[in-house]
């Protein structure tokens, strides 16, 4: 058995495991259409692949280029054998070739993406409302919420992007994994945009549903620089109340529940997704920080990536950071997936000891990564 990286060759025994693994059926493909798999195998087939996809995330104001896994499967004949451990590190390797420092999945079993330094950091939750209780957020004056436009692409997208570049995690959605561009933007049921002033100030995308009189929306996002459009926007769903008496909303719902007189029902789904560091150095120095100064010193613990395994200096300066070798001397041992935790703001310093990620109490990395918790509201 060995790992590649597969080419069209490939393409049919990657069609017929991943039918298997994932329990679809059709034709096979003929071609990977220039997507990045790697896979183990021998003459007789493949054994296991996994793909790469070519991302980019907003950490602090800053794009950084991110690695998604995605499309995992490993053969029953081959489970129990190392071949996801073999594909993972292969795609790390690859990852940092490709100067993608930070890599994000969603996993359907978070221990195994664990023992390889990957580590929960947050969730994509699905949410059931009362569609009626949209209806009961104050009505906002002044604001004209209508169905969005093809002359209407850039706004909708100028505000996600400026959601996007405040908001640590979220995805750029540019690039050759958005192939649809301007085409998907529009590509939901309805995508309603708000007007303030005759200017646009936030839009909300989601799927009418199929059934007559029981159907339920599928609301994908909500996007708004004020808050009146958010309120003239939720409360246009409740127009659909008589049809569809329930709305399943993606993704968090904090600020939902700022805006809803009554509190938000708990998530009915729950999809976590973890992230790796996988190039120490170039993460730190692609992401923005907050204006603060910190200066810390740790030695990072990643078995699976020796480069990392060493004393490093971390210095935050100016929205700015830096990760540099340091000393031999006595460090502080911080884990890889405790790194994974401060860096997207899932846990402090006390957390991550407490986890046995962190040797001994480092307050001052507080400092360097104290901010908000990350989101992400693509699946992939």
């Amino acid at each position: 058995m060995t790992v590649r990286q597969l080419t069209d060759d490939d393409a049919a025994d990657v069609g017929r495991l991943s039918q298997l693994a994932f329990g679809y059926s059709g034709e096979l493909p003929a071609t990977l259409q220039g997507k990045t798999f790697v896979g183990e195998g021998d003459a007789d087939g493949l054994a296991g692949i996994a793909r790469l996809r070519h991302y980019e995330q907003w950490w602090g104001g800053r794009r950084v280029r991110m690695g998604g896994i995605a499309s995992v499967a490993v053969h029953p004949d081959a489970r129990g054998r190392g071949t996801g451990r073999r594909l993972m590190l292969e795609l790390i390797g690859l990852m940092r070739e490709l100067d993608e420092p930070v890599s994000v999945l969603y996993p359907t079993a978070a221990g195994i993406y664990r023992r390889l330094g990957w580590e929960v950091v947050g969730t994509l939750d699905d949410t059931t409302v009362p569609t009626a209780a949209f209806g009961r957020v104050t009505e906002p004056a002044g604001v004209r919420v209508r169905t969005a436009r093809p002359e209407d692409v850039a706004a909708v997208r100028s505000l996600y992007d400026a959601f996007a570049r405040s908001t640590d995690g979220l995805l750029a959605r540019d690039g050759i994994e958005f192939p649809a561009a301007d085409e998907g933007v529009l590509a939901a049921d309805v995508v309603a945009l708000a007007e303030v002033d005759g200017r646009p100030a936030g839009y909300l995308s989601y799927q009418r549903g199929s059934g007559y009189r029981d159907s339920q929306l599928r609301v994908h996002e909500l996007v708004a620089e004020r808050p009146e459009a958010a309120a003239a926007l939720l409360r246009s769903l409740s127009t659909w109340d008589s049809v569809a008496a329930t709305a399943r909303w993606r993704g968090p719902t904090s600020e939902l529940g700022l805006l809803l007189p009554a509190a938000v029902p708990p998530a009915t789904a729950v999809q976590p997704w973890m992230l790796r560091i996988v190039d120490a150095p170039a993460a730190v120095a692609a992401r923005g920080f907050a204006e603060r100064a910190a200066d810390v010193a740790f030695a990072l613990v990643d078995p699976d990536v020796p480069a990392h395994a060493r004393g490093w200096r971390l210095v935050v300066e100016s929205g700015s950071g830096r990760l540099e070798p340091a000393g031999d001397r006595d460090l502080p041992q911080l884990h890889v997936r405790g790194l994974a935790l401060l860096w997207a703001g899932a846990g402090d310093a006390a957390l991550v000891r407490r986890a046995g990620l962190l040797d001994r109490p480092l307050p001052a990395l507080d400092r360097a990564f104290a901010g908000q918790q990350a989101r992400i509201l693509d699946y992939f």
